[in-house]
């Protein structure tokens, strides 16, 4: 038979490729580590992992095992919980686009630990691609994207939708102007975030229907390295309305409105289908839901 220690091995090595980081995540010793596993698998009759050199890659059987793991042991946190609130710390991991995780997700963090002072809240801001990827992988329970993504093995929720915003300094020529046609963008430099950024992706989809280039000086993964290079008249941007709030109200940047041009984007919430949710998870999916300010 096996135990819920080893179980939680299996899960945190699942999550990190590593017995080592798995360890370290458990706050037990490495030999402890390997031993849990060695014995989950002899009580199993199964391999669950192929040993790599520096990472451990799920077999098919360990693949097919770690949607139940994640949630017989979200369900036994819950147990234990119920019986006890003060026992153990709740974990909670969330993954967030760069626009999301640096301009939007503050105050919704802050009231939900506000709210649940003993969850441990982890959140990392990376493409939206690896977030999609480390859902899917059950690495972090919730994902937050800058568009509504399709996959079978994921829950997606429409969360809100949020308005792409060209802008430039103050000195700009464009600056003085009501509104600007699409064709008055040809001539203009561009500082703008890396291909692989859904706000980018939107923007080129749009603008590149009606003129025939874009000529992007800059490209950076730093939003506020793209704000500041504006400031400074390297060029004009198109970003998330909520990267450069502050910079509006405060006169450093201005919008330039474009008649025409449809820059909205979807954002979406998402978890694994395969894994039932703890209710923490529930809790801040909720609270994420809610706020659509």
């Amino acid at each position: 038979m096996f135990t819920l220690k080893q179980l939680a091995v299996f899960d945190a090595i699942a999550r990190t490729g590593s017995v080592s980081l798995a360890a370290d995540t458990l706050s037990m010793t490495q030999p402890a580590a390997s031993m849990a596993l060695q014995q989950l698998e002899s009580a199993l009759g199964t391999e669950l992992f192929v040993r790599m050199q520096r990472k451990m890659s799920l077999t098919p059987q360990g693949r097919a095992l770690q949607p139940m793991v994640r949630s017989l042991l979200n369900n036994a946190e819950e147990i234990k919980r119920q019986v006890d609130p003060g026992v153990g710390v709740a974990q909670l991991r969330v993954g967030a686009s760069p626009t999301i995780g640096e301009y939007m997700l503050h105050q919704v963090c802050s009231e939900f630990m506000h709210q649940y002072p003993e969850c441990r809240l982890s959140v990392s801001v990376m493409p939206a691609f690896e977030v999609i990827n480390k859902v899917d992988e059950m690495a972090i329970d919730v994902g937050l994207l800058e568009f509504v993504t399709i996959r079978p093995t994921l829950n997606v929720k429409r969360w809100r939708e949020e308005r792409l915003t060209i802008f430039c300094s103050p000195d700009n020529t464009l600056a003085g102007q009501q509104t600007v046609n699409v064709a008055d963008l040809a001539g203009q430099r561009w500082c703008l975030q890396h291909r692989f950024a859904d706000s980018r992706r939107q923007f080129t989809l749009e603008v590149l229907k009606r003129i025939p280039s874009i000529n992007v000086v800059m490209e950076s993964d730093s939003v506020p390295l793209i704000i500041r290079s504006v400031v400074d008249e390297v060029g004009i941007s198109c970003l998330p309305r909520p990267c450069i709030t502050k910079e509006l109200e405060t006169g450093e940047l201005v919008e330039v409105k474009v008649d025409g041009l449809d820059l909205s984007v979807p954002y979406s919430v998402v978890s694994h289908k395969r894994v039932r949710g703890s209710e923490l998870q529930n809790r801040f999916i909720e609270k994420v839901m809610a706020a659509t300010q």
